[in-house]
């Protein structure tokens, strides 16, 4: 079973060795793997949304990270937002501060598993959990369209914004997950699980930050 360590602007410090596995990782899945993005030559990948807007769910087990996850206020420009806007014709790009998108997971080769209590599942449960704590509404993104049973089979309720579309002969499709209890608990009960997965280290500070607008007008 994984643990779930928050790594953000305040506590990156704190994950140097293991955030620079996490870098090496994806460069491994999404450039050599996916073929998403053209090689670095640091082996480390990286995009224009790994701000300190970002704050990542380290998956870690046996002393390695397995997997991932990227989560972004899309009140703040991410991918959706900038790169695939026109994947959401049915209800629009969300700008939400209480909505993450969700990006950059995988799993590594040894930990994939076609049952519904590997990996991937334990970080899905991390990510709700954490989604909860944070108070977010939402959560989801651009994915292949696979991920949507996936989804069904956690009994989470996953909204389209808009069509499923091709692109390098894989499908992908625009869609967010409500965050509540019974989502939490669906999940952790696949997993056999009473205990949370998250770490949190060092600085925490809130993933819906106060609407500065907001603040100035109440002054």
């Amino acid at each position: 079973m994984i643990t779930a360590h928050v790594v953000n602007a305040q506590n990156k410090h704190l994950y140097e060795n293991e955030f620079d596995e996490f870098l090496r990782r994806r460069h491994d899945f999404f450039v050599h793997q996916k073929r998403w993005r053209p090689p670095s030559p640091d082996g480390r990948e990286l995009d224009q949304f790994d701000t300190d807007a970002a704050t990542y769910l380290l998956g870690i087990e046996g002393g390695r990270v397995v997997t991932s996850a990227r989560l972004i206020p899309t009140s703040e420009p991410h991918m959706v937002s900038e790169v695939f806007p026109h994947m959401c014709e049915k209800s629009g790009v969300p700008r939400r501060p209480d909505w993450a998108e969700w990006t950059r997971t995988f799993v590594v080769p040894d930990k994939r598993s076609t049952g519904l209590r590997g990996t991937l599942t334990q970080l899905c449960c991390a990510v709700m959990e954490y989604a909860l704590d944070e108070g977010l509404s939402a959560v989801g993104g651009v994915q292949e369209t696979y991920f949507m049973p996936h989804h069904g089979a956690l009994k989470w309720h996953a909204e389209p914004l808009g069509m499923a579309r091709e692109q390098n002969g894989e499908w992908y499709i625009v869609a967010y997950i409500e965050v509540n209890e019974a989502a939490l608990a669906s999940v952790r009960k696949i997993l056999g699980l009473d205990r949370s997965l998250l770490v949190r280290r060092g600085m925490q500070l809130p993933f819906v930050k106060v609407n500065r607008h907001l603040a100035e007008v109440a002054r």
